[in-house]
């Protein structure tokens, strides 16, 4: 037998014998945390905005109560920051989530979720200019991949799209109306679960 026929004979007794031990997995629930770091591409959309998106760290923290093992809820907290021709610009998201598993044991799951974004831009270089500022309604959809790490821990890959709703972008005494933000996120992170 060749070696390429016995590395594929043994990686298919592996996947075949993982599966019947994997369906005798405890029911998880419980608490659960995460957290995790990407990057991510931000639009700012507005009468007097550039048309860029820029690129940037990401991050997020997460923590909740899992109810079953398709569900899971929990509070978020999502940030994004870009420093580009001395402009200072922040995206945080607090926000409630839903992560759902279609089918129990599988380790893929999708994501959705609402809450409030808050966006902050400044030029540093210019120290008597007004930041912007803006909070807003948003909606969150993701999808991510849980890789076991260890007995409750795992390796998370993920990606998100954050949507605003359209709000007033102000500074000083200026105000920009219908302004929104996006923000698609890529990364990895770790949940405890």
């Amino acid at each position: 037998m060749s070696l390429s026929r016995f590395a594929a004979a043994s990686l298919l007794a592996a996947l075949a014998l993982s599966q019947p031990a994997r369906a005798q997995e405890p029911t998880l629930r419980g608490p659960w945390l995460g957290a995790g770091i990407g990057t991510a591409s931000a639009a700012v959309n507005c009468d007097i905005c550039t048309d860029d998106r820029n690129g940037g760290l990401s991050g997020f923290l997460a923590g909740g109560f899992r109810f079953s093992p398709s569900l899971r809820a929990g509070a978020e907290l999502t940030g994004w920051q870009d420093n580009t021709d001395a402009i200072r610009q922040r995206l945080i998201l607090y926000g409630a989530s839903l992560y759902w598993t279609p089918t129990p044991g599988a380790s893929w799951f999708l994501k959705g979720g609402i809450g409030m974004m808050t966006y902050n831009g400044q030029d540093l270089d210019d120290e008597d200019d007004d930041p912007l500022g803006a909070t807003t309604g948003a909606l969150q959809l993701g999808a991510g991949y849980d890789f076991r790490a260890g007995n409750r821990l795992y390796f998370t890959p993920f990606a998100n799209l954050i949507v605003s709703t359209s709000g007033n972008l102000t500074s000083g005494n200026t105000i920009v109306t219908d302004a929104s933000f996006s923000l698609m996120q890529i990364g990895a992170g770790f949940t405890w679960r």
